[in-house]
């Protein structure tokens, strides 16, 4: 058994049930029995897409959580953490904001994109502005084996 750190959906609609966590990525997640590490960082910030209810949220360190699982996230077969990188198209603006989801239906690219330009409220950049297909500058999708 290993601990993983694991945060919950903020939406208090979310059809996911209660005790459901969502699963973050950690590199060599300690057994249980073993103290979990001081992580993140105090002024960690994630935007995590809840595959469930679509609600984007930013976490932080207070949200985080260890909990005990069979397996590390990373041997999880068909099992994806996700990182969406966005560069935002307003005039003067090209900041680039990064989304997580944690994904286990085998998205493609395009289709991961379109997810999380889909996501309620709609996304913005770093600056506040709106994101769509039409005002995103560039994008990229990779797995994610850290946060």
């Amino acid at each position: 058994m290993f601990l993983q750190p694991v945060v919950r959906c903020k939406n208090p609609d979310c059809t996911t049930p209660s005790a459901a966590r969502i699963r973050l990525p950690y590199p060599n997640p300690p057994r249980i029995g073993a103290t979990p590490p001081d992580w993140p960082q105090n002024d960690w910030k994630l935007r995590l897409i809840c595959r469930e209810c679509d609600h984007w949220y930013v976490y932080e360190k207070k949200d985080v959580q260890w909990a005990p699982f069979s397996y590390p996230l990373a041997d999880h077969s068909g099992l994806d953490f996700w990182s969406v990188e966005l560069e935002c198209a307003a005039p003067n603006c090209g900041s680039r904001t990064r989304w997580h989801v944690l994904d286990n239906s085998q998205l493609s690219e395009t289709e991961l994109l379109e997810f999380v330009l889909r996501a309620d409220p709609v996304v913005v950049c770093e600056n506040g502005h709106p994101l769509s297909l039409a005002g995103v500058g560039s994008s990229s999708a990779q797995k994610a084996m850290s946060v």
